[in-house]
């Protein structure tokens, strides 16, 4: 009886906060006056709008108070969610568990409200028995709830968003992204269950709340940039929702902080419609600010997969920045220049490895060098002599391991490497030997001999 007296007790103290959260996010959501009309409509039934934001305010409260069943539904769902597993294990876990839920009755109300708007959008967006009182509620306590990145307004209220673009109940519709071929069971022949349309209702009603979150303070707005990167995943979203031209408005009109996460999208944008990505990439570069220019240049291998050679003018601008900190990001995608041009890495190996930032070559030794050998085993260049002669010991711990399988899987290019770096400096392999003579004393004595012309040219390691 006691455990029952304290889950009522609980439960009358997340109901009345959960009373006065709902009035101030419903106060909140209908100051944009007047709210969006609903995207389904009975043909039979007229929508009667409400006279005023107090309306909504007082049916919404009036609703949610008289419908305590679903409230209690709601509430034992936050309890799974939110009580941990280990506090089965105290002495009373029923009364820890309600002590767990009361120290959290911010997150309790907030899983509880949202579970709310998505039962009355369901009901709003029901194509048999569409509920116009019901839209009004949703849609205002929508904008409401959705204040700030939180979890659950990231994802239930992105959720929620998708269902009034497509004008469908929430969960009523796949919600997975588009297959592709970076999917092992991928098969092109086979057509995509999670196709879906955009209405062009609920493509109005979504715009009035995109903008709400683009005019709202800078909580709001990087709720947005999450939302738009989901977003950008649904095809259908980003030709109905025009998502280009939001992006680059964004771009032009946002603060640093939000263009500098707009970014991300880059690589997506392409693949879906290059030509207005390249119309948002020049929006993009115009900006000129740091932390932007600083996101590009973490965006470069993403871009360099999508864009192949037409990104090499981005590439060649951001290693040239005159920030170090954004030509060593800018570095990092060198390796994915290996893969999609491998014919370019060099000419921009060879300036960066004159670069006098220790950091910079400690990274291109780290990440480039070795498709550098692949395509150049004979280091015709000389860049790895070059790296290995700076006596760097970051950089030489990754040269060493490089230095250490080419002996062991091609000796005849080992040879001529050894011989450029002898030619330099005489004694410039014995940190090699060291280590080397670890693992195989007699391996070390025969390369020695080779190299000094007394000896043949070791076999490869089996």
């Amino acid at each position: 009886m006691a455990f029952g007296r304290s889950r009522q007790e609980t439960s009358a103290i997340v109901h009345t906060h959960c009373v006065e959260l709902l009035q101030e996010l419903l106060r909140f959501g209908t100051m944009e006056w007047p709210l969006p009309p609903p995207p389904v409509r009975d043909a039979d039934l007229p929508v009667v709008e409400p006279s005023s934001p107090e309306k909504v305010v007082e049916m919404g409260v009036g609703l949610f108070s008289v419908d305590r069943a679903s409230m209690m539904r709601h509430l034992d769902v936050a309890r799974e969610a939110i009580i941990p597993h280990r506090l089965s294990l105290t002495v009373d876990p029923q009364k820890e568990g309600e002590r767990w839920l009361l120290r959290r009755l911010d997150e309790v109300a907030e899983r509880i409200l949202f579970a709310t708007c998505e039962e009355w959008l369901g009901l709003a967006l029901d194509r048999d028995a569409p509920n116009g009182d019901r839209w009004y509620l949703g849609i205002s306590l929508l904008n409401g709830l959705c204040r700030a990145p939180t979890p659950q307004a990231t994802n239930r209220g992105y959720h929620m968003l998708e269902s009034i673009a497509l004008a469908h109940p929430p969960g009523s519709w796949p919600t997975r992204q588009e297959p592709g071929p970076h999917q092992v069971d991928w098969k092109p022949e086979k057509a995509s269950d999670t196709a879906v349309s955009a209405d062009e209702a609920g493509i109005d009603a979504s715009h009035w709340l995109l903008d709400q979150l683009e005019q709202g303070n800078l909580k709001r707005r990087a709720l947005l940039v999450s939302w738009l990167r989901l977003m950008i995943e649904r095809p259908a979203l980003v030709t109905g929702l025009a998502l280009t031209i939001r992006l680059e408005q964004m771009v032009r009109d946002q603060p640093v902080e939000v263009v500098a996460e707009l970014v991300g999208c880059l690589p997506r944008l392409f693949e879906l419609d290059e030509q207005s990505a390249q119309v948002v990439l020049i929006s993009v570069r115009m900006r000129g600010d740091l932390q932007v220019r600083r996101a590009l240049a973490e965006a470069l291998p993403a871009l360099l997969r999508v864009m192949g050679s037409d990104a090499l003018h981005l590439l060649d601008e951001l290693l040239a920045d005159p920030e170090v900190d954004i030509q060593l990001a800018a570095a990092s995608a060198l390796r994915q220049l290996a893969v999609v041009s491998p014919q370019e890495l060099t000419s921009r190996l060879a300036v960066l490895v004159e670069h006098e930032d220790v950091r910079m070559r400690r990274l291109l030794a780290q990440t480039v060098l070795r498709d550098y050998l692949e395509l150049h085993p004979d280091d015709e260049h000389g860049f790895l002599v070059q790296f290995w002669l700076q006596r760097d010991d970051v950089s030489r711990a990754r040269l060493r391991e490089l230095l250490i399988r080419l002996q062991d899987v091609d000796p005849v290019r080992f040879s001529s490497v050894a011989r450029n770096i002898l030619d330099v400096e005489e004694a410039g392999l014995d940190d090699l030997w060291a280590t080397l003579e670890v693992r195989d004393a007699d391996r070390v004595q025969a390369w020695r001999g080779h190299l000094a012309g007394e000896g043949a040219l070791p076999a490869p390691t089996p």
